[in-house]
């Protein structure tokens, strides 16, 4: 009997390792790939992360094809610096280009959205990026990424209320990454942290280092099926304004 139970928990266990999947997650806010001294340094965030082999990368503030970037499309060329599927969400036109927020994954992106955000200040317009991911084990994740509004505290807590609501109704597991431009115990981002676990909940470490603010998150639904692993702020002071965030998770 007491071998037989043995087997039977080792049977579990190899179809819970089997049917669960690690996902390491990265967003950084690249300053259109220039640091604060306008250096240009895409190749360095390539290289990042190269370095730290995330699944799920939330990027914001990037150029395609603008004048100060030279006409690259930089979400092609991260793409091609790490071998990783990309995807571009345009928020407005910017120097004969356009400028916005990216993803790249490891996996197939099956479908995407990018949809307006509310603007009613009639500042930069921001928009909410998903991708809807095929991982290994042929389950399916929304990724979706967000840089709200740092100008109008109207226009981010409606842009907060429309994402939470948007994500709210989601058939596939959901995580959310991304700059909101909200330290934690700001009064307009509160609502959200009744369904949503913030990776960096216990975090001192800023990720917008001459604010001394953290800003930066990414974010998982509470009561859904991911499992928080690790938690880290990277320590990359030369690259952009901001400072990387990384999260791994399990996903049962």
């Amino acid at each position: 009997m007491k071998h037989f139970l043995w087997l039977l928990t080792l049977w579990l266990s190899t179809v819970y390792a089997a049917q669960a999947q690690k996902i390491t997650v990265l967003t950084y806010n690249i300053h259109h790939g220039a640091n604060e001294q306008g250096r240009l340094n895409l190749i360095r965030v390539g290289q990042l992360i190269r370095e730290h082999k995330p699944d799920l990368v939330a990027l914001q503030e990037l150029d395609s094809a603008t004048t100060r970037s030279y006409g690259g499309y930089q979400m092609q060329q991260l793409a091609n610096l790490t071998g990783m599927y990309p995807l571009f969400g345009k928020a407005i036109d910017l120097e004969a280009g356009a400028y916005g927020i990216g993803i790249l994954s490891k996996y197939p992106i099956l479908a995407s959205q990018n949809i307006p955000l509310p603007n009613p200040d009639s500042t930069e317009q921001r928009v909410i990026l998903c991708a809807y991911v095929e991982l290994p084990n042929q389950k399916t994740i929304r990724f979706c990424n967000t840089h709200l509004d740092h100008q109008s505290r109207l226009n981010r807590g409606m842009q907060l209320a429309m994402v939470n609501q948007m994500l709210r109704v989601s058939i596939q597991p959901v995580i959310w990454a991304g700059d909101l431009n909200a330290r934690p115990d700001e009064p307009g981002i509160q609502p959200i942290w009744n369904e949503w676990q913030d990776a960096g909940v216990r975090s001192k470490t800023p990720t917008l280092p001459h604010g001394n603010a953290r800003i930066d998150y990414i974010l998982t639904r509470r009561q859904s099926k991911f499992t928080l692993l690790k938690y880290e702020v990277l320590k990359e002071p030369d690259t952009s304004d901001h400072q990387p965030v990384l999260a791994t998770y399990l996903l049962k």
